[in-house]
């Protein structure tokens, strides 16, 4: 009797300590009574490549988002309601558009404080690094300040251009499932568990974290 109560309490132990690990996975999803959002996030700069069959270029972030729609009603979906967060600098960015990546026009992002970040294509207003606060996303930021110039010797890069387009979440009101790529800036090196994705689009308000 008195090793099986042992054994028992062994195991709770162990079932508890279980319990309560992190989980770090670079999957991750949310929901409300509207919808479901599934992220899946890719790093490595040769995983995106060969995600996308072509390379966007460094400090690209490619997330893999499907949208579920959990009612009757259509649920307007773009890519600008998506933010992708690091919590250990509070830098937040909005997905670029493809034409920031492989249209004619390179903008350069800097932090004031760093210099340049990274170089993107395009001429820029439609996504990119959103900088950081406390404002509109969970836990404390480190305010980011940041500018951008447009290179005018930059080349177009139309196959490019094609495929990033192709696979991006689509724009669209949306009765069944939608998915599809966002491209993200990322500056620096950033573990997997200091990243969260914030959705704020006309379905409410989630946050996706990867450490859950």
């Amino acid at each position: 009797m008195r090793l099986l109560l042992c054994s028992g309490t062994l195991l709770l132990i162990c079932a508890s300590l279980f319990a309560s690990k992190k989980v770090i996975s670079p999957n991750t999803s949310a929901g409300n009574e509207e919808v479901d959002i599934i992220a899946s996030i890719v790093l490595s700069e040769d995983e995106v490549t060969q995600k996308l069959g072509a390379d966007p270029g460094k400090g690209i972030v490619l997330l893999q988002v499907r949208v579920v729609p959990k009612t009757d009603k259509p649920v307007q979906v773009s890519p600008d309601d998506f933010i992708l967060l690091a919590h250990d600098d509070g830098e937040r960015s909005k997905p670029f558009d493809p034409e920031e990546i492989a249209g004619g026009g390179r903008m350069i992002v800097s932090d004031t404080a760093k210099g340049p970040l990274k170089k993107t294509e395009g001429f820029g207003g439609f996504g990119g690094m959103i900088g950081g606060g406390s404002g509109a996303s969970p836990g404390n930021s480190k305010p980011v300040a940041l500018s951008s110039k447009v290179d005018t010797k930059s080349q177009a890069d139309v196959t490019l251009l094609r495929i990033l387009k192709a696979k991006e979440l689509p724009q669209t009101d949306a009765k069944d499932a939608v998915e599809g790529y966002l491209y993200f800036p990322l500056d620096g090196k950033h573990k997997l568990k200091n990243l969260a994705v914030l959705y704020r689009g006309p379905a409410g308000k989630l946050n996706l974290e990867f450490e859950h």
